[in-house]
């Protein structure tokens, strides 16, 4: 009785959250654009009963934050994709292919309001932006 891992980025109407600051460096000013993304993963778990018997069938899911930055400089664009795994989970009895579609909905509810998140977010990368742009050095402007 393995479990299936079923790996889906869903591509459900969650309510977008962007994110933006200013970060002042010798380099000169970066504007960095913060954009919030839910990553679910699927996990079928148990058997289907065969006839008479009850189903062990169980799908386990949980949803990461990602949140992609781009922040504009005189050198180019830094990229960086950051991830906060875990911010909901919960499970459904029967197929993972069957609760697609409540799944989507129960993420899309308990994520709506993740501004919070997605600032802590961008806090903790100002030190990593920080540290490539001291890698790039002043821009020669």
């Amino acid at each position: 009785m393995i479990p299936l891992i079923l790996g889906l980025l869903l591509a459900a109407p969650f309510s977008e959250i962007t994110h933006s600051v200013r970060i002042d460096h010798d380099a000169g000013p970066v504007h960095a654009d913060y954009r919030m993304r839910v990553d679910v993963r699927h996990e079928q778990l148990g058997v289907a009963g065969p006839g008479g018997r009850a189903s062990t069938l169980r799908c386990r899911w949980q949803a990461d934050l990602l949140v992609d930055r781009q922040a504009g400089h005189a050198a180019g664009t830094l990229r960086r994709a950051l991830r906060q795994e875990g911010v909901i989970a919960g499970s459904r009895p029967g197929w993972c292919t069957a609760n697609r579609a409540v799944i989507a909905k129960d993420v899309a509810s308990a994520t709506k309001d993740m501004r919070g998140a997605v600032e802590a977010l961008a806090r903790q990368d100002a030190e990593a932006l920080r540290a490539e742009l001291n890698h790039i050095g002043p821009s020669n402007s």
